[in-house]
């Protein structure tokens, strides 16, 4: 593949595979992406070709993966931050989506905002207008992405206490300074995995967002009860990820 790729008008920035997993089966003429420093697949959905892109955990990883992506997307009309993200409001459960207007980067020592990225009230209105006429719900707020795992009740209560977001990530902060920086149009859909109550073990994945078995096992040797949660983990999951395959599909209809 030559260094410019001007077919691909939609690149879809997520975290870890399994986030993808529903919506790639969708993918007409799916294959890999075979660029070096970039990993995934690409393929045509509602006849546009389209590229979803992994960048790990965290806000650094991913403007550095949105950088070198947008060096060889270079006809790219539409960037979107995809993946799931976790609950801080009451009302959200698994598989709500979530809209983003505000983009807040979380500090290391506190969830307050270091930096907050207003998107364009024209594209905030565009995704929500591609949802709403697929038929989907969603609320729209301020989106917080923190530089640590907020592993508990506790953590995300003091994260919409004191940031005022409705919900949590480690990468779309990232992602939208960079697609600001080269502008690009951009999309934050994330849709919940957990809810405001449901814990969530931090240790178990690396920072490309694989599971690292020798940590899951001694997890959940410390915390046996937790295993009796898989089954729901994984409904939440299947949930959240065939919401943003919908979403993901409604946005590719309007490029």
């Amino acid at each position: 593949m030559s260094t410019s790729d001007e077919k691909v008008k939609v690149l879809v920035f997520y975290a870890f595979g399994r986030e993808m997993s529903r919506l790639k089966k969708r993918l007409e003429d799916r294959e890999p992406l075979r660029i070096d420093g970039l990993a995934g697949v690409r393929g045509r959905l509602n006849g546009v070709d389209i590229a979803l892109v992994p960048t790990g955990i965290g806000s650094l990883r991913a403007r550095q993966c949105a950088r070198k992506a947008f060096k060889v997307f270079t006809g790219c009309a539409l960037t979107i931050s995809g993946g799931v993200a976790g609950a801080l409001s009451e009302g959200l459960a698994a598989g709500d989506l979530v809209i983003a207007d505000r983009l807040l980067l979380g500090g290391k020592e506190d969830s307050r905002a270091d930096h907050i990225l207003e998107l364009p009230r024209s594209e905030v209105t565009e995704t929500e207008d591609a949802l709403r006429d697929a038929g989907l719900s969603f609320s729209t707020g301020a989106l917080l992405t923190s530089s640590r795992v907020l592993d508990t009740a506790d953590a995300k209560r003091r994260a919409k206490s004191e940031s005022g977001a409705i919900a949590v990530d480690m990468e779309s902060a990232g992602l939208g300074l960079e697609a600001a920086a080269h502008g690009r149009r951009f999309s934050c859909v994330r849709a919940v995995l957990d809810e405001v109550d449901d814990p969530v073990p931090a240790e178990l994945a690396d920072e490309s967002g694989r599971v690292r078995p020798v940590a899951a096992t001694s997890f959940f040797m410390r915390h046996p009860a937790t295993i009796l949660k898989i089954p729901r983990l994984m409904r939440n999951l299947s949930r959240a990820t065939g919401s943003l395959a919908d979403a993901i599909e409604s946005l590719t209809k309007r490029v």
